[in-house]
């Protein structure tokens, strides 16, 4: 009896352990599922909450433009250039460029220094009617039987009007004005780019008067196709320089819109077949080998090794964005390098167009700089835009 009275108390025993056991367990579980539940609470839930907010919604939109702006960049073919040309341009009027005296009865005067006129001033009328040519201003001076000429004058983009009593010339009799005048200002440089709406990007750098000091003022004239007669090797501490004959009488292939900064651009007339490279993005132009393409004799260009020295990241327009050097031994022995009329000679890396020749080491004629391509592309397209808008 009392081994039976054992037993069942050993089970009582066991069974209370067991239930202590069960109980510990279920608090246990209790209390991690209390401690998770929070967790639960506090997290995002995308799907309860999938409404983007204004600021996620205008970083994807700009994400979006972003990424349809470089696929539009990558897609961005223009035919090559290489090709030289000649450069003509004006400042809608006779550009002065000196003065001369005129011999007359009472000795030595120079009518338009005596009333104020300036080097760099532009002549665009006299008497009211528009002058581009001297040979138009010859003709009115010989028909004027007045005392006095009004002249109209450009500097410095203000207009306006001078009056002069011109001299007459002792031995011949006709009036002048005591002027050294000039229509245009012309050069050699090189086509970098037609795109293929038939606009151009050339030079790769603005066009100047060392004479007048005129820059930017010259705005409007033409291009021409031209070939090289010769080269004058470059030196350290003297530039040197492509030889070209440009006949201005001839068909022009091209109209001349802007004078900037990283180069002419404009319409392009003629047809041109140059073969169709990529446009370059930011960041695609690296230091490394690279080929020029220009030309130093006749008409046809040719592409000759260069390494680019140096990339300079720019976020804005300059003429100065890569370091190059000449290395290709046929080029450095026919110009020494780099030379005045190979400015707008486009570079080509990996297959794609990244920039244009703008300048050379003075000192050191094998290096110089380049421009980058993008922003000659886009100079380009705006150009065309201004078009639309003065028509």
């Amino acid at each position: 009896m009392q081994h039976t009275e054992d037993i069942i108390a050993a089970n009582k025993r066991s069974i209370a352990i067991r239930a202590v056991i069960i109980l510990v367990a279920i608090c246990f579980l209790v209390l991690i599922f209390s401690q998770t539940i929070p967790k639960f609470d506090t997290n995002d839930n995308t799907y309860g909450n999938s409404q983007p907010s204004e600021e996620q919604r205008l970083d994807a939109k700009r994400q979006l433009a972003d990424s349809s702006k470089r696929v539009a960049q990558d897609s961005v073919y223009v035919r090559i250039g290489g090709r030289p040309i000649g450069i003509s341009v004006n400042a809608g009027g006779l550009i002065v460029s000196g003065f001369s005296e005129v011999d007359t009865e009472a000795g030595s005067v120079s009518p338009a220094q005596y009333a104020g006129i300036k080097t760099g001033d532009v002549l665009y009328s006299v008497n009211g009617e528009s002058v581009s040519s001297i040979f138009r201003l010859k003709m009115i001076s010989d028909g004027f039987a007045g005392d006095e000429m009004e002249l109209g004058i450009l500097r410095d983009g203000i207009r306006f009007t001078v009056r002069l009593a011109p001299a007459a010339d002792r031995a011949t009799g006709q009036k002048k004005l005591g002027l050294m005048l000039k229509e245009d200002v012309g050069g050699v440089g090189t086509l970098t780019f037609v795109t293929q709406e038939g606009r151009f990007g050339a030079l790769g750098h603005y066009i100047a008067d060392g004479e007048s000091g005129l820059d930017y003022e010259l705005t409007y004239g033409n291009i021409y196709d031209t070939e090289i007669d010769g080269v004058i090797r470059g030196e350290s501490g003297k530039a040197g320089g492509l030889i070209a004959d440009v006949n201005r009488l001839s068909e022009p292939v091209g109209s001349i819109a802007r004078n900037t900064d990283i180069g002419l651009f404009g319409e392009y007339t003629a047809d041109y077949s140059g073969e169709l490279y990529r446009i370059a993005t930011k960041g695609e132009a690296k230091p490394g080998a690279a080929k020029i393409l220009t030309t130093v004799d006749g008409g046809e260009p040719k592409f000759y090794d260069i390494d680019i020295v140096k990339v300079i990241s720019q976020s804005e327009p300059a003429e100065k964005g890569m370091v190059i050097a000449v290395r290709d031994r046929e080029l450095l022995e026919k110009t020494g390098g780099i030379v005045q009329g190979m400015s707008g000679s486009p570079i080509v890396q990996n297959g794609i167009l990244i920039g244009a020749v703008t300048h050379v080491f003075i000192q050191d004629p094998t290096r110089g700089y380049a421009v980058h391509s993008r922003f000659m592309y886009d100079y380009a397209v705006s150009s065309a835009a201004e078009y639309r808008e003065a028509a």
